[in-house]
């Protein structure tokens, strides 16, 4: 991987750890081992896979390949994606039974609509990704 792509991996990582810090409050931190050993990229969150993904663009096949990553990479836990294209916001694939919800098919939500998962069980946007 090349020192770029690897230095905007970091950076999008730390946004990520920033923002859940910030909306709930959790101490995520950047797992290095990863780059050696695989797995996910945050650590601090019991119970839940966080895999950052930080690029230029984000199709949908290349979310798929994301998230059939970021399932692979869950072994248990609940697998929740982050990712976002340049001059974007964030973005996040989860699983809404994984929080109380009526389905394990994957949608996509805004940071808005993981907080309320996360805190009450419901989504304020939902959008079912293919």
């Amino acid at each position: 991987m090349a020192k770029a792509s690897r230095n905007k991996g970091a950076t999008g990582e730390r946004e990520v750890a920033a923002l859940l810090r910030d909306r709930l409050g959790l101490d995520l931190k950047r797992r290095l081992a990863q780059y050696q050993a695989g797995g996910h990229d945050l650590d601090g969150w019991d119970g839940v896979c966080v895999e950052v993904k930080r690029h230029k663009k984000a199709t949908q096949g290349d979310i798929a390949t994301w998230w059939q990553q970021t399932l692979e990479q869950a072994q248990g836990e609940i697998p929740l994606l982050a990712y976002r294209a340049d001059q974007q916001q964030w973005r996040f694939v989860i699983r809404p039974g994984d929080w109380g919800g009526p389905t394990l098919e994957p949608a996509e939500v805004c940071i808005e609509g993981l907080v309320a998962w996360v805190r009450n069980g419901q989504q304020m946007t939902l959008e079912v990704t293919a």
